[in-house]
């Protein structure tokens, strides 16, 4: 995803300038921008990333602090809030502890009490989620509940898609209907 390598790029700028101009002063908001070295080409705190792919969906990533190694195409994301806005205006909110993403080619990871909750209040719990850019589809293999105000659902595995809005359980599916 060349959007964010440009995104990451401007930022590592933004930051250095930021940092000789300010030399420790705070920012409006009362924050200093902060930069930390470790193995990751760019780490950044706050972080707010928007993208609209080819398929109209748009995606809006919130993360306490992300990271960008530049020789693997990976963004990592803390406590990461991921929006995904449908082309129809569907909203879907998912959160976890952490987030993965080939910046290349857009497939990603949320792991951690992985929560999401759609505009119509159906929410979906796992362990580990995973999505794939080309097949505009998340799956897992970890245990899933869905639930919403009409059923409960649990199973182990699931695929979920994005283009036909079809989703399968995998296995030990059992349901209560309201």
């Amino acid at each position: 995803m060349k959007a964010l390598a440009v995104v990451a790029v401007g930022l590592v700028i933004l930051a250095t300038v930021g940092f000789f101009i300010l030399r420790g002063e705070k920012t409006s908001d009362n924050k200093q921008i902060k930069i930390l070295s470790d193995n990751a080409d760019l780490k950044v705190r706050d972080v707010f990333y928007t993208d609209v792919g080819d398929s109209g969906i748009k995606w809006e990533i919130k993360s306490d602090l992300a990271t960008y190694t530049r020789s693997e195409n990976l963004a990592v994301f803390e406590k990461v809030i991921i929006k995904v806005i449908m082309k129809d205006g569907k909203t879907y909110v998912m959160t976890g502890h952490q987030g993965r993403m080939n910046t290349e080619t857009k497939n990603m990871e949320i792991s951690g009490d992985v929560n999401i909750v759609s505009d119509k209040g159906d929410h979906l719990v796992t362990d580990i989620l995973k999505y794939s850019d080309s097949e505009k589809r998340f799956y897992t293999e970890s245990p899933v509940k869905l639930e919403n105000s009409r059923m409960q659902v649990r199973g182990t595995g699931m695929t979920l898609s994005l283009t036909d809005k079809d989703v399968s359980l995998l296995s030990h599916v059992k349901a209560r209907v309201n």
